[in-house]
C-alpha cells in the first residue's frame, strides 16, 4: 500500500463547504436544464460576423482576390477575436471558383489594415502590442519590412468607424492614421542645483507660462477638463492626426482646429508637384463633447490641410461623414444628415467639386417612398425608394478602379423598410439602381467593391452571415428597369442553414400604418428536441410562447439580418415579433420624424397591436407572451408594465431609460432627452433642466407608473453604461421592491449599454430564459 508524499495515511472527512452544501441541492433536471440554455446559447452566438473585405482583381483575367475580417466569440477565453482570412476565386459568366483559399489568421493585435491603393503589394498595420506599446508596420509581399514603434509619440489608435483612419499616399511615402492626443506629463521629483530660480524671484514678480512638466509638477493642462466622446470612448483621450515618413520613420502629430475632433481622414490626389493634402470629417465641439457613437446628427465639418496640419481649410458645414475621393479625384461623395433633432434619419448623398468648390445634391432626403420610379433633383431614383439610412460609407466603395474610363460608381448599403439591401450610384449618369431583392427573402450589406466587381454579406434569420461576390454587368449585358448595371451574386462562403428557424414579415391591417410600421415574425416550424423546455413536442402554433422585440433607438430598425439572440430564443421554442413601429428607419423621412414628440404613446399603440396581431393570427399564445427590450425598447417595456398589466406574463428590460429628467442630467447624450419630446436643444449653448423640462420628461416616463407594476420583471444593466447610466434603473428596482413588487436586478461591472462581452451576453441570455421559465410555469 502507498501513502502520497506528505499526505496522512488516512484521509480525515470534512464538512462540505456553503457553495458544496449549495450546489448539492440542485436538481438534475435544473442543471440539465441550465447546460441546454448554455448549449444553445454558444450554438446560437458561435458562428463568425464578417465585419469588413477588400477585393483587387490579379493579371490573369477573371481572378479575384478577396480578404475579409471577421469576429467570432472565444468562449473559454471569454473574448471576441478578429480573424483575417482570404480566398483566390476564378469569376466565369455563371460560376465562382474558389483557386486558393487561407486559413483563419487570429489579427486581434492589429487594430487596422490597409493595401496602398497603387501597389496592393504593400501593407499598412496598426498594432497594439500590449499596455502602452503600438507599432506602425509596413509589408511588403508578405514580408515586414519597416516596424515603427510610435508608443511615445502618441496615445491609443482610433480604429473605430467615427474617427479611426488610415491612408496611403498615392506615391506610397507617407501614412496617415488617428490616434489619441499625446498625454501632458505627469509631475517628476527633481533635485534643483541652479539658483537661477531662486534669483529670477527675488523681486516677486509672478511668471505662469509653463508648459511641460516642470518644477516638480504636473503640466497644467494635463488634468484640464477635456471629456471623451462618451459611451464606447470611456477614458479615450480626444483623436489627432498622424503622419508617418514611411522612408524616414518620422512621425508627426498634426495640428486641429480649436474645438474640433478629427476623423475619417484621407490623402487628396498631388498632381504635378502639387502640395499633398488631407481631407478629414472634423466633429465640433465648442461647448461640450456629445456621445457620438450611433449619433448622425452631430455638428460637424469637411476639412482640408496640408501634409503638416498646416492651412486649415473648412469645405462642407452641417453634419457630414464619411468622405469617400471619386476615382477620378476630382470629387469628392458624402453623406449629409440634418443637425440636431432624432439622432439617426434620412441622409442625402452630397457631391462636392475640388476644383470649383461647389457642392450639390445626388440623393436628396426623401419623405415618403417613392410610387413608382422617377428623377428628384437631377437624379433617376428606384421605385419603392424610401431614402439613403446606413451610418458609413464602404471604405473601398468604387467599383471601377482609379482613373477608369468606366463611369463612376457608387455602391453603398442601405435601409429599405425591414430589409437592408445594396445599391450603386452612377455618379455621370445620375441613376440610382437596387441591387438585391426586397422581397423579405435575405438582408444584404455592400463591404467593398473593386474592378467590376463587389463584396457583400447576406444573411437570413435562420442563416447567419454569408460571403457573397457580386459581379456586375453593365450595359446590353442585361435588362434591369431604369439602369444599365446589374449584379450577378455568388457565394464565396456559405454557413449551414438552420431549417427549424422561419419567418415571415408581418404588415399592419390598416394601409395608413402600412406605409411607416412593420414586423418580423420568427420563430421554430416545428417543435422538435430543442423547444421540448417551452414549446414541446406535438404542440399546436397558437400555443408557441411569443417574445415582443421592438427595437431601440428609437430611431433603428430591425432587418433580416442575422440576429444571434432572435435565433437562440427561436432555436429554444419562441416565437419572436421584432417590432418595426412609426419613427424606424427605412420608411420614408415623415415616418421618422412622426415619432417627436410622440415618444410616449405613439409606439406604445404600435407595439401593442403587433402583438394582438400575431394573437389573432393564431401564431402565438396570449396566455404566453413575454417582453424583451433594451434602450428606448426598454423604456418602452417600462411603460408597458405599467400601462397593461397582466398582459405580458414576464417583462425584461436592458438598460432601459426610466426617468427621462435623470437620464437628462447624466447621459452623454443629453440632447435625446429633448429631441425626442419635441423641444428645443442647442448644441453651442445646451439648455437648463428647468422645472418645467423637468415636468414634461417625467410625464413620459416610466417612473411615475412604478405603482401599477404588477408583473415580472427584470432588469439587466451594464455597470459602465454613458448612454443610460444605471441609478435611475437602481433607483427604479428599489421602488420596486420596496412595494414588493415581483422584480430581480442583475449588474454587469465593466460593461457598457449594448452588453455585449461575452460574459454579459452569455449571462444575460441564462438569465432571461431562467426568467422566463420561472414566470411561465405560474
Amino acid at each position: 500500500m502507498y501513502t502520497a508524499l506528505n499526505s496522512p495515511a488516512t484521509s480525515v472527512p470534512r464538512s462540505p463547504t456553503p457553495e458544496e452544501q449549495q450546489h448539492d441541492k440542485n436538481t438534475k433536471a435544473s442543471v440539465a436544464f441550465a447546460r441546454f440554455v448554455r448549449e444553445t446559447f454558444e450554438d446560437a452566438y458561435g458562428h463568425p460576423a464578417v465585419v469588413s473585405a477588400t477585393a483587387r482583381a490579379e493579371p490573369q483575367p477573371g481572378v479575384v482576390t478577396v480578404e475579409f475580417t471577421s469576429v467570432q466569440r472565444d468562449f473559454a477565453r471569454d473574448t471576441k477575436r478578429r480573424v483575417s482570412n482570404y480566398a483566390v476565386l476564378q469569376v466565369r459568366d455563371d460560376s465562382v471558383t474558389t483557386l486558393a483559399a487561407g486559413s483563419p489568421t487570429d489579427a486581434s493585435g492589429a487594430q487596422q489594415t490597409r493595401r496602398s491603393a497603387t501597389d496592393p503589394s504593400l501593407l499598412a498595420v496598426l498594432r497594439s502590442a500590449g499596455p502602452g506599446e503600438r507599432f506602425v508596420e509596413v509589408w511588403s509581399n508578405g514580408a515586414l519590412v519597416k516596424s515603427v514603434n510610435v508608443s511615445a509619440k502618441h496615445g491609443d489608435f482610433y480604429a473605430d468607424s467615427t474617427f479611426g483612419s488610415l491612408a496611403w499616399s498615392s506615391d506610397n511615402t507617407h501614412l496617415l492614421y488617428a490616434a489619441e492626443k499625446p498625454e501632458y506629463d505627469k509631475a517628476k521629483s527633481e533635485s534643483v542645483t541652479d539658483d537661477d530660480d531662486a534669483e529670477a524671484c527675488e523681486d516677486g514678480s509672478i511668471a505662469d507660462d509653463i508648459v511641460g512638466g516642470v518644477a516638480g509638477l504636473a503640466d497644467p493642462r494635463r488634468y484640464k477638463l477635456d471629456s471623451d466622446w462618451g459611451e464606447t470612448f470611456n477614458g479615450k483621450r480626444p483623436p489627432v492626426l498622424v503622419v508617418l515618413n514611411v522612408r524616414n520613420s518620422k512621425v508627426q502629430v498634426l495640428d486641429t482646429p480649436p474645438a474640433v475632433s478629427p476623423g475619417q481622414a484621407h490623402f487628396l490626389p498631388a498632381h504635378s508637384g502639387a502640395t499633398q493634402r488631407i481631407v478629414f470629417t472634423g466633429y465640433k465641439h465648442s461647448t461640450r463633447k456629445h456621445g457620438i457613437i450611433y449619433c448622425q446628427n452631430r455638428p460637424t465639418g469637411l476639412y482640408t490641410c496640408d501634409l503638416g496640419g498646416a492651412n486649415i481649410k473648412c469645405l462642407y458645414s452641417g453634419s457630414v461623414r464619411s468622405p469617400r475621393l471619386t476615382p477620378s479625384g476630382r470629387a469628392l461623395v458624402f453623406l449629409s444628415t440634418a443637425v440636431g433633432g432624432p439622432h439617426a434619419s434620412t441622409s442625402e448623398l452630397v457631391y462636392y467639386d475640388l476644383a470649383t468648390d461647389t457642392s450639390s445634391v445626388l440623393v436628396p432626403l426623401i419623405s415618403q417612398p417613392l410610387d413608382c420610379s422617377q428623377e428628384l433633383g437631377g437624379t433617376r431614383l428606384p421605385g419603392g425608394f424610401p431614402g439613403i439610412y446606413l451610418d458609413q460609407l464602404p471604405e473601398h466603395p468604387w467599383l471601377n478602379a482609379d482613373d477608369s474610363p468606366q463611369p463612376e460608381i457608387l455602391m453603398f448599403t442601405s435601409t429599405w423598410r425591414s430589409t437592408n439591401v445594396v445599391m450603386a450610384l452612377d455618379i455621370q449618369r445620375r441613376v440610382l439602381s437596387l441591387n438585391t431583392p426586397v422581397d423579405g427573402s435575405a438582408s444584404y450589406s455592400a463591404l467593398c467593391a473593386a474592378s467590376g466587381y463587389v463584396v457583400a454579406k447576406m444573411s437570413t434569420p435562420a442563416m447567419p452571415d454569408s460571403l457573397m461576390l457580386g459581379q456586375v454587368l453593365l450595359g446590353e449585358h442585361h435588362k434591369a428597369k431604369d439602369s444599365d448595371l446589374g449584379i450577378t451574386w455568388h457565394h464565396i462562403l456559405k454557413p449551414a442553414v438552420d431549417t427549424n428557424i422561419s419567418w415571415q414579415v408581418v404588415q399592419a391591417d390598416s394601409a395608413e400604418k402600412r406605409r411607416s410600421t412593420e414586423c418580423i415574425l420568427v420563430y421554430p416550424t416545428l417543435p422538435d428536441h430543442g423547444t421540448r423546455y417551452f414549446w414541446p413536442q406535438g404542440s399546436s402554433p397558437d400555443s408557441r410562447p411569443l417574445v415582443v422585440l421592438p427595437h431601440g433607438g428609437p430611431h433603428a430598425t430591425y432587418t433580416l439580418d442575422h440576429n444571434a439572440l432572435v435565433a437562440g430564443l427561436t432555436k429554444l421554442g419562441f416565437g419572436v415579433l421584432l417590432v418595426n413601429f412609426t419613427g424606424s428607419l427605412g420608411f420614408g423621412h415623415s415616418a421618422v420624424l412622426a415619432q417627436i414628440g410622440k415618444m410616449d404613446t405613439m409606439s406604445i399603440d404600435e407595439i401593442q397591436d403587433a402583438a394582438n396581431g400575431v394573437h389573432r393570427s393564431r401564431l402565438g399564445d396570449p396566455k404566453a407572451t413575454v417582453y424583451l427590450g433594451g434602450s428606448y425598447s426598454g423604456y418602452t417595456g417600462a411603460l408597458l408594465a405599467g400601462l397593461v398589466p397582466g398582459f405580458y406574463r414576464a417583462i425584461v428590460l436592458r438598460n432601459p431609460v426610466i426617468s427621462i429628467g435623470d437620464n437628462a442630467a447624466m447621459s452623454d447624450i443629453p440632447d435625446w432627452c429633448w429631441a425626442e419630446l419635441g423641444l428645443p436643444y442647442d448644441f453651442e449653448s445646451p439648455p437648463e433642466l428647468t422645472p418645467d423640462v423637468y415636468s414634461q420628461m417625467w410625464q413620459a416616463s416610466p417612473s411615475r407608473l412604478v405603482d401599477r407594476v404588477q408583473d415580472p420583471l427584470l432588469l439587466l444593466l451594464g455597470a459602465s453604461d454613458r448612454r443610460v447610466p444605471p441609478p435611475q434603473s437602481m433607483s427604479y428596482y428599489y421602488r420596486l421592491k420596496a412595494a414588493n413588487a415581483p422584480a430581480e436586478c442583475k449588474i454587469y461591472p465593466s460593461v457598457g449599454h449594448p452588453l455585449d462581452t461575452v460574459e454579459a451576453e452569455r449571462d444575460s441570455f441564462a438569465s432571461i430564459l431562467r426568467f422566463y421559465a420561472a414566470a411561465l410555469k405560474k
